[in-house]
């Protein structure tokens, strides 16, 4: 099933994300933290096998997985790039100091 919504919530660290299977499967999303404000919530059609119910979890899993592998490699980068550019200013400011400080 496919409805034509769409939402735009962003995060921060006040999310909280959990998953119930006690009637139905349902993942919810809760931006603002647990019932503090608006939330998605991702229902599995309880008539499907608990074989199908498990493949649709693990297709939200993957894509979490990717997403959250690529956010840390970016970071990896951004921290790395910062790290050169900060010894390049140092190695910059020895070189200076060596020639009695001029530019």
């Amino acid at each position: 099933m496919s409805t034509a919504y769409s939402h735009t919530y962003f995060l921060d660290g006040k999310l909280d994300v959990t998953g119930t299977t006690a009637v139905a499967p349902v993942l919810y999303v809760e931006p603002d933290g647990r019932h503090r404000g608006p939330h998605v919530s991702f229902h599995i059609d309880s008539k499907l096998s608990a074989e199908e119910q498990a493949d649709i979890a693990d297709c939200f899993a993957r894509a979490v997985v990717s997403w959250a592998a690529e956010l840390r490699a970016n970071a990896d980068k951004q921290r790395t790039t910062a790290d050169e550019l900060a010894a390049a200013q140092a190695e910059i400011e020895r070189l200076r100091a060596e020639q009695g400080g001029a530019a």
